[in-house]
């Protein structure tokens, strides 16, 4: 385990933002499975797509996609992290909005957009008051001594648990994942099905310092992820496609996983993530 520092990128006030990565128990195996199961992904579409007009932008938008995964997954500090959030948000509108000619196409992305946007100002909250509050952005020193005021903590958290429901489509923001499902088909797999609904556990594996000093806030994430993981269980029982019933059940996975960091048990979290 590794916390590797190259050099200061910018400054907040007086607090440095720093070009900092995490290699541990986490991040590593995280990396692993991204890169493998999107290269997987992108030697598919290669035979898939290899007929459609706009195959070279799909590459751009799944190559996008990959950065934005492998710098949430490995960043070492919270405005770090936000730029690979991004990054995986933006290339999710390019490729839900693939066949830009069709109007259900463009307005499910522009949906998706502005349901995720919601999250954003969750994390970008996070990161001010982190700022303000614990003086650093790095991940390793957010949870401080346990000295922070619980009101102080209590508004840092919930800002990065709304960005972490509304990536991974907990509710109440599960409709949106219905409607991102407009994109080609290797895209939706890698994003919805596999990699990107896994980015809001991942963040609260990592925030497993500070959540562990807030009982009522795990108390809300057990709520929320059983709630989701039935919801997502019987909207699964009654779609009429594969595509769909996938995604729900998805949905219930991830909303497992969300109950498992509410009862503390984040390695089992992590350790589900990774497998499913």
């Amino acid at each position: 385990p590794e916390h590797l520092l190259f050099g200061e990128w910018l400054r907040i006030g007086a607090v440095p933002v720093r070009l900092s990565f995490t290699l541990d128990v986490y991040s590593l195996p995280m990396a692993t499975l991204v890169a493998l199961i999107a290269w997987i992904a992108l030697r598919f579409s290669a035979t898939y797509l290899h007929r459609e007009i706009g195959f070279q932008r799909f590459f751009l938008g799944m190559c996008l996609f990959l950065a934005g995964m492998l710098l949430i997954v490995l960043a070492g500090n919270a405005v770090l992290a936000f730029v690979g959030w991004e990054l995986a948000g933006f290339s999710s509108w390019l490729l839900i909005a693939y066949a830009w000619e069709r109007p259900v196409a463009t307005g499910n992305a522009l949906f998706v957009f502005l349901s995720n946007r919601v999250g954003d100002a969750g994390f970008m909250l996070g990161i001010s008051l982190a700022v303000w509050s614990v003086g650093t952005v790095e991940w390793a020193w957010l949870a401080g001594d346990g000295s922070l005021a619980k009101v102080t903590a209590r508004l840092l958290v919930i800002g990065f648990v709304l960005a972490a429901l509304a990536k991974s489509a907990q509710l109440p923001f599960t409709p949106w994942i219905a409607r991102a499902l407009e994109g080609p088909t290797p895209s939706s797999a890698i994003f919805y099905g596999s990699l990107m609904v896994h980015a809001g556990v991942y963040l609260l594996c990592r925030l497993q310092g500070l959540l562990g000093q807030l009982p009522d806030v795990l108390a809300l994430l057990t709520v929320v992820g059983l709630a989701t993981a039935v919801y997502g269980g019987l909207c699964a029982l009654v779609q009429t496609d594969v595509k769909s019933a996938l995604i729900f059940s998805t949905v219930t996975q991830v909303g497992l996983m969300f109950f498992c960091c509410g009862l503390g048990l984040f390695w089992l979290a992590a350790c589900h993530s990774g497998l499913h």
